[in-house]
């Protein structure tokens, strides 16, 4: 709970009761004794009506929206403007200065200014829960039992019966609320420790859950585990058929290796043979030409005669040809014709003769010489081919011996290819294994962190049921007992202050304030509080009043700097009105006390000042400090 130190600075009020426009310091003024004068002839009165107790309603208004007697209506002045009514009361809480301005014309409002700032609400309701959250318990039932004390309160309280004063107690000193902001708070408490109880519980099976599958993978990979064989070195073992494929393939490299070395002295051989060859062949196509360059020169002129003699053959007979077509004789009638002659070819022909003649020797001689020419190449080829037979046969061995290195090597580079697949494959199997070996290793971690965590989690399942069982007994006893014992504290606390004061009060401690089961009886010197005498009454209903007033500052932790004291000497003799004052005076968490009372004349008091509220005729108050 939060302590709330109020400090009052001053209240304003306009149109409020029969009050117009005042003001009224509350700060630092000592002992003020307030009296009343009542110049209106309606009220056909003298001190009563006059205003006094209205102006301090103010300020319960002010913080409350009703008086100390818990009027909230018809508090407007009806001899000014009733359409204009409100109070204004500045304080002071901690460092904080508070003004509350509340308006019951034109329309019921409540304004929270603090430290300059305005806090309101947009409405009147919401003010007010603002108002309760800055001042939590501020209500007219507080503001009358710490800070206004007369009229209301002692008369309410010890004119109860016995029986109803305990009730009147505990809503006092909300002993209900505190019960129910206890059990709040446990039954709340039991709620988190619930709900925490649920999250570890769900959490537990969770956990549960998940060891259960973390163990079926772990059966998994181990089931998995046994399928391979081992990988040492052992015969059988993948290390071993490892390092055999790895043998293997070094054997086929070696045979590569020995391949690319014949193939390459293969390939030198080869080129030499070939260079051989081709040097042989061209000095024998050489000698070749040589021999037959005579005889094609000879074939050559040969051609070229025969190829002259051909043509004059076709123009000796195209000209034979055209003469013999010429006719001398009519092909009708038979009869020669006159002026035509008929050439003679026969020298012609027989020159086309002799030409035909030649023609067949010079074919004749041609196909001699060109049957000597392939007579030369053909010795000359069989020579040739007698001669590179052996070298030949060399060079094909060779073309034929790297053809097979070439084919040994591309088979070599297909076992090597076949031999790393294998090994590749039993290396994917020995990375399968590590990685089983490693899953395994990792589940078995994770399912013993599982089993800590279950472990402390069961403990925690543990803990928060006994914390639960624990808060189910306090819960009980404050349903059951804890109503009691509160109430039986809070009497036995009044009940020291109440004899306290009641020594100050009456030189004796036999003031007695006691909880008989369900009643609260009051006494003194063994006589019931019912039949005392009016001055007794009078008396001891302010001792419990200021007893109740620091119960209540210090269990509600809310202390004011403010006392009113409303009409409390009515029935006391001087002694009494003077003890009374004493003890007032004793106070010392007090330094404004506003005294009201209709005999100021018989009180010696002394005092810091003496205020006058003034009615007029005209029904509208005013203050004067005299």
């Amino acid at each position: 709970m939060i302590l709330i130190n109020l400090i009052f600075s001053k209240v304003k009020l306009h149109n409020f009761f029969s009050f117009s426009d005042v003001e009224l310091n509350l700060n630092d003024m000592g002992f003020t004794l307030v009296e009343g004068r009542n110049y209106c002839k309606l009220d056909n009165a003298y001190s009563n009506g006059s205003g006094k107790s209205s102006l301090f309603n103010a300020i319960c208004f002010a913080l409350t929206g009703e008086t100390s007697q818990g009027i909230s209506s018809g508090v407007e002045n009806i001899f000014t403007d009733p359409d204009d009514c409100w109070v204004e009361l500045t304080f002071m809480v901690d460092d904080n200065e508070y003004i509350l301005k509340r308006y019951k014309t034109p329309k019921p409002d409540l304004k929270i200014t603090i430290n300059g700032e305005d806090k309101s609400g947009k409405g009147i309701r919401e003010s007010s829960n603002l108002l309760s959250t800055y001042l939590p318990d501020l209500n007219s039932t507080l503001v009358n039992s710490i800070i206004i004390l007369g009229q209301g309160l002692p008369s309410r309280f010890t004119n109860n019966k016995p029986s109803h004063r305990k009730e009147i107690l505990e809503n006092l000193t909300k002993s209900d609320f505190m019960i129910q902001s206890i059990k709040d708070k446990l039954e709340k408490r039991q709620e988190e420790l619930k709900s925490s109880l649920r999250s570890r519980e769900d959490r537990s099976l969770m956990i549960n859950s998940q060891k259960e599958v973390y163990k079926n993978q772990l059966t998994k990979y181990r089931d998995e585990l046994e399928e391979y064989d081992c990988f040492d070195s052992s015969e059988g073992g993948i290390q071993y058929q490892v390092k055999l494929l790895e043998k293997e393939i070094e054997y086929y490299n070696k045979s590569i290796s020995d391949n690319d070395l014949e193939y390459k002295d293969l390939s030198e051989q080869l080129e030499e043979l070939n260079s051989k060859y081709r040097s042989i062949l061209l000095e024998s196509n050489g000698q070749l030409d040589i021999k037959l360059g005579p005889i094609e020169n000879i074939e050559e002129k040969k051609t070229q005669e025969i190829n002259n003699l051909k043509t004059e053959i076709k123009i000796l007979e195209k000209e034979i040809k055209k003469l013999d077509s010429i006719k001398d004789v009519c092909p009708t009638c038979g009869q020669k014709i006159p002026n035509i002659n008929k050439p003679d070819t026969t020298e012609l022909k027989n020159n086309l003769n002799k030409l035909k003649g030649d023609l067949d020797l010079y074919d004749q001689e041609y196909n001699r010489i060109k049957d000597e020419k392939e007579k030369i190449i053909a010795d000359h080829n069989h020579l040739i081919e007698v001669n590179l037979e052996e070298l030949k046969s060399k060079i094909d061995s060779y073309t034929l011996r790297l053809k097979e290195l070439s084919k040994d090597k591309i088979s070599l580079s297909s076992k090597i290819s076949s031999t790393e697949s294998k090994i590749q494959k039993l290396e994917d199997l020995k990375n399968r294994y590590n990685k089983l070996l490693t899953d395994i290793s990792g589940v078995e971690d994770v399912i013993k962190k599982l089993n800590e965590e279950s472990v402390n989690i069961s403990g925690e399942i543990f803990d928060i049921n006994a914390h639960l069982n624990i808060v189910q007994q306090m819960i009980t006893l404050a349903k059951r007992e804890f109503r009691g014992i509160l109430l039986l504290n809070v009497i036995e606390y009044l009940n020291k202050l109440i004899k306290k004061y009641s020594l100050q009060v009456f030189n004796t401690e036999e003031l007695n304030f006691t909880l008989n089961e369900n009643a609260v009886d009051i006494t003194y010197c063994n006589k019931p509080y019912e039949n005392l005498s009016g001055g007794e009454k009078q008396k001891i209903d302010i001792i419990i009043q200021l007893a109740l007033r620091d119960v209540l500052s210090k269990q509600l932790d809310i202390r004011s700097n403010l006392l009113v004291c409303d009409e409390i000497f009515d029935n006391m003799d001087l002694i009494g009105c003077n003890k009374i004052i004493d003890l007032i005076s004793s106070l010392s968490d007090i330094d404004s006390i506003f005294i009201i009372s209709h005999h100021t004349q018989d009180l010696e008091l002394t005092r810091d000042n003496s205020l006058v509220v003034e009615k007029s005729e005209n029904g509208i108050s005013h203050l004067k400090f005299v």
